[in-house]
């Protein structure tokens, strides 16, 4: 389960580049504009989604961690500074972030 919500939360930091490169297809392409539309859309569907996801997993520190970590881009190293915790506490709740992430 852990693997599904990674599997996940890893395709948010895709769908920015994703998007650019659908709008710059349409610019140069214009018979695939529509479905270079279609397509940047779903991206950010996914990404609204996601984001919905992980506010839902408890809405305070849990929901941080995972915000940082999947649509920062932070490590988990830069994670515990910010948050104040130690590497292994943060280590930790990215687990039990991960296992209490919604399906």
């Amino acid at each position: 389960m852990k693997q599904d919500a990674k599997k996940l939360l890893t395709q948010y930091a895709l769908q920015q580049p994703k998007i650019l490169r659908l709008t710059a297809m349409a610019q140069t392409d214009p018979t695939a504009k529509e479905r270079c539309a279609a397509e940047a859309e779903h991206a950010r569907r996914l990404m609204r989604e996601i984001e919905e996801k992980i506010e839902q997993t408890d809405g305070g520190v849990l929901s941080e961690l995972l915000y940082w970590k999947y649509v920062c881009g932070k490590t988990l190293e830069e994670i515990s500074e910010i948050l104040h915790y130690s590497v292994r506490h943060t280590e930790r709740l990215h687990i039990k972030a991960l296992e209490k992430f919604p399906r």
